[in-house]
């Protein structure tokens, strides 16, 4: 039987996951559901977001695919009230008030969620746990230089902003810093580059709304560059991003251990499309033991991303 989805959003992240589906022999794309009138190049049925509720018993999961500073907050406790929900929740400050609030919407439901399936947070975090659970330390997490789909939403958001790209910049000297387990805690990890297509008479005012946006750039290095259109669908082609989570310690035996783990991607959404339907099982474990309410990658067993013969040789496969 195949898995009947629904995607919420039709972004970046939309499109990139309604081809990740279309290629799962395993799963049935039903219909996308988005707020603004769009027309899918494969076909696929799309509705006013609004008509989600008449889907009820015909989806058995749904991807949350909105930006989290205007789109998840508000649609992830709607649709969680009527169905198994995964989304890309990426604002690290907020995810624990997130994560109790949509808790109890998901329990009271009897359903589901999976937030902050991404690749930070989502693979990152549990690697960050790893990291810590065997240093006892919080390890490092550099982002970049790629294109952040979140900050990049953000600026978008603002009234006057045309189009808008943001590009993460880690610090050369901090990365080498924290791989010799002597980096200072006052020390700037990364900076942001924003480009931006505008009006010149908002640009004054866009460039101080974008540095006061509070967990995107408010304290951060943040640059704000005016560009034509021509010059942003340049910057924006490839998708591009990558990440590195550092940590070096020494054991309770002064010996010194260094763990990295980093990975890069041509294409944030693309991949952050696979991750998402690499959870899709872990919906369906969960189901299966009768486990509802909100989880995070931290919460799941990797052995939930497998079902059937795949998960019984788990074993003998990756051990």
């Amino acid at each position: 039987m195949k898995i009947n989805i629904g995607i919420v959003g039709y972004g970046n992240l939309g499109k990139a996951a309604e081809r990740a589906v279309l290629a799962n022999k395993n799963l049935n794309l039903v219909k996308i559901f988005s707020r603004r009138v769009v027309v899918s190049p494969y076909n696929t049925l799309v509705e006013p977001y609004e008509n989600f509720k008449n889907y009820v018993g015909k989806i058995d999961v749904m991807l949350l695919c909105g930006g989290s500073k205007s789109d998840l907050e508000v649609q992830t406790p709607e649709v969680l009230g009527y169905f198994d929900c995964i989304n890309t929740f990426d604002t690290h400050k907020k995810l624990k008030l997130e994560y109790d609030r949509l808790g109890k919407i998901a329990k009271q439901s009897g359903h589901r969620l999976i937030m902050a399936c991404g690749w930070d947070p989502g693979i990152f975090s549990v690697i960050r746990a790893y990291d810590k659970a065997i240093s006892g330390e919080n390890p490092i997490t550099f982002w970049g230089k790629g294109i952040s789909m979140g900050h990049s939403d953000a600026i978008r958001r603002i009234d006057g902003v045309i189009d808008a790209v943001q590009f993460t910049v880690p610090s050369s000297e901090a990365v080498k810093l924290a791989k010799k387990g002597c980096l200072s805690d006052d020390m700037s990890l990364h900076t942001r580059e924003c480009y931006v297509v505008s009006e010149l008479k908002d640009q004054v005012r866009i460039e101080r709304e974008i540095k006061e946006i509070p967990n995107y750039f408010l304290g951060q290095p943040t640059t704000v560059m005016f560009v034509s259109a021509e010059k942003l669908a340049f910057l924006k082609k490839k998708m591009f991003h990558k990440g590195e989570v550092v940590s070096s310690f020494k054991t309770i035996h002064g010996t010194r251990c260094k763990m990295n783990f980093s990975c890069s991607m041509e294409s944030n959404p693309n991949f952050t499309a696979s991750i998402v339907i690499s959870y899709i099982n872990a919906i369906l474990n969960l189901k299966e033991n009768n486990m509802t309410g909100a989880f995070t990658p931290l919460d799941i067993p990797p052995s939930f991303l497998f079902v059937g013969k795949e998960k019984e040789n788990l074993i003998s496969s990756l051990c």
